[in-house]
């Protein structure tokens, strides 16, 4: 038998101020690091030129700093959206009329929680 998924309407919290800005600048850091990440795989593919290693190994080098680089802009991008939404809400704080929730899962008695993908 499958597993079941019963949901519940939970009160919305929306983060504090503080916390929003935590998450934006651990979005930055985190940007920050993709973009080491990517400087030392582009290192490493210009010190397989010339070298015995296949020029795909290169490629996929190269390929990996362009996804990381990517992925650090976009991260950029979210920490900059938060941020603008802390700026736009009334005293920094966002979030949904009184009253709204949101669904969240909840364990059902004797499930195996594992069992979800």
């Amino acid at each position: 038998m499958g597993a079941v998924l019963v949901t519940e309407l939970l009160p919305r919290t929306m983060p504090s101020p503080v916390e929003i800005l935590d998450r934006a600048v651990a979005l930055r850091a985190d940007a920050d690091l993709l973009d080491g990440y990517a400087r030392r795989l582009l290192a490493t593919a210009r010190a397989l030129a010339g070298t015995a290693a296949p020029e795909s190994s290169r490629q996929a080098l190269e390929r990996q700093a362009a996804a990381c680089r990517a992925a650090a802009r976009r991260l950029r991008t979210a920490a900059d959206a938060l941020l603008a939404h802390r700026r736009a809400t009334p005293s920094g704080r966002g979030g949904p009329p009184a009253g709204a929730g949101i669904h969240e899962p909840r364990a059902v008695p004797g499930e195996d929680r594992g069992a979800r993908g």
